[in-house]
């Protein structure tokens, strides 16, 4: 009888331990089920994701190439057409001249072929270029912006005229007499068309080139300029001159004294004579020419 009760008791509760591991055997049945589909979803939503990235990615390819494609034919197309060309900063060349030496022309697209490097290089060919700057001005209009040079002086070189800037360039040579200030008192050691003139004398080109734009900055003119001696002499007219060192010369037309001594003897009619620079910075005038030293 106590067997019997002992094998009931046994059963019921092995029933029981197996009742709770069916249990939990259904839970983890359960919780695997739903990682599965959790993971089944993630790849669902992976794959859709990817699906939409590789579609969107080729739509705006797509998207990108017609609109690339479609603003490169409307660069191409005619209203992109040279059309003018326009000069601008030139006073010793005409405009004419200036496209002509540039070689620029009408009918090419200023977009692709405006040839603008081409256009500066033989601009830059040219001694009177100081500087020069080509833009496109959109839709058709081509803009050469250009410094000169100005002739300033010529040394005699022979027979010939060299003619500078008062930078000292040398821009061209010509057999006519230019009607510029003819600098004397230096000897030509290098010229190169576009290039620094070089002379044996380097002080007296220094002190020849400061002359230069003395006389530009006061307003005053002067027909030659010997600068062999240390005594600069500036001839207004072949017998009119000015004379004294150079420090005395330079500070005398900066301050204006020589210009109203020129001036007074303009207004008396006196083409004839010196005009000497004093030692404590006076200027004297006297009716004779003293052309020496």
């Amino acid at each position: 009888m106590r067997s019997k009760k002992y094998k009931a008791e046994f059963e019921f509760e092995y029933d029981e331990e197996r009742a709770e591991d069916e249990l939990a055997l259904s839970r983890d049945l359960d919780r695997v089920e739903e990682l599965t589909d959790e993971r089944a979803y993630e790849r669902a939503y992976k794959k859709r994701h990817k699906s939409y990235f590789w579609r969107n990615l080729l739509l705006s390819l797509f998207v990108l190439v017609l609109f690339c494609g479609g603003t490169f034919m409307f660069l191409k197309s005619d209203y992109f057409l040279i059309e003018n060309i326009q000069v601008d900063g030139n006073t010793y060349y005409t405009d004419t001249e200036i496209k002509r030496i540039a070689d620029a022309k009408t009918g090419s697209n200023i977009i692709f072929d405006a040839g603008i490097d081409r256009m500066e290089e033989k601009l830059e060919e040219n001694p009177f270029f100081k500087t020069i700057n080509i833009k496109r001005k959109l839709p058709s209009t081509i803009v050469i912006e250009v410094e000169e040079r100005t002739q300033t002086a010529a040394i005699e070189f022979g027979d010939k005229y060299i003619i500078i800037d008062d930078e000292g360039v040398l821009l061209r040579m010509t057999d006519v007499a230019p009607k510029l200030t003819i600098l004397t008192g230096l000897t030509v050691s290098r010229m190169d068309i576009g290039e620094a003139l070089e002379a044996e004398e380097k002080e007296n080109l220094s002190l020849a080139l400061r002359m230069l734009k003395t006389m530009e900055s006061g307003d005053i003119y002067f027909k030659k300029i010997d600068v062999s001696k240390a005594v600069i002499k500036a001839y207004i007219y072949d017998t009119l001159i000015v004379k004294g060192t150079a420090a005395e010369v330079f500070s005398s037309i900066e301050s204006g004294d020589v210009q109203l001594v020129v001036s007074d003897l303009f207004e008396k009619g006196i083409r004839h004579g010196t005009i000497k620079m004093g030692g404590s910075g006076n200027v004297i005038f006297t009716p004779d020419i003293e052309d020496g030293d």
